[in-house]
């Protein structure tokens, strides 16, 4: 019984050390990755925003939707004006 437990144990961590190592190999650099996330975010932002535009105004869900909405782009401009502003550090 303790055989097949160690057996069952090794088994494990060689299943697990080779997920780990394909993780570490993958391909692409963090930005690359991260790029690849934004992007998958807003396809779901768009789908449910496709969603939300096919159900009544005064669904319950759609207001709070439309103020999220509302804070994502005001959130936006905010970042995009703060760009602008920000002095060159260059040198």
């Amino acid at each position: 019984m303790k055989k097949a437990f160690i057996g069952g144990l090794v088994a494990g961590a060689v299943v697990l050390a080779v997920v780990m190592s394909k993780k570490a190999k993958s391909s692409g650099s963090d930005e690359e990755r991260e790029a690849k996330r934004a992007e998958k975010r807003r396809e779901m932002f768009e789908k449910m925003q496709a969603g939300m535009e096919a159900m009544p105004e005064d669904f319950p869900p759609v207001l709070l939707f439309n103020n999220v909405t509302a804070i994502r782009e005001t959130v936006d401009q905010i970042l995009h004006l703060l760009e602008e502003s920000r002095p060159d550090t260059e040198g």
